[in-house]
């Protein structure tokens, strides 16, 4: 499998993975461990939560 790394704001990961999701390709947001604001890392928590795939119940 190769990955891309999306470098930017998460508005600019926002857009590429609205991009994505509207062309229905399938890819994973994750947790890069960078320096960054607190304003952010919650951006980018949602993004994570509104990309991410539903868990199925059980």
């Amino acid at each position: 499998m190769a990955k891309i790394e999306i470098k930017g704001s998460p508005e600019e990961l926002e857009r590429v993975a609205t991009f994505l999701a509207n062309n229905n390709v399938k890819f994973d947001i994750v947790n890069d461990y960078g320096n960054h604001s607190l304003e952010d890392l919650d951006k980018y928590a949602h993004l994570k939560s509104r990309f991410s795939d539903p868990v199925p119940e059980n």
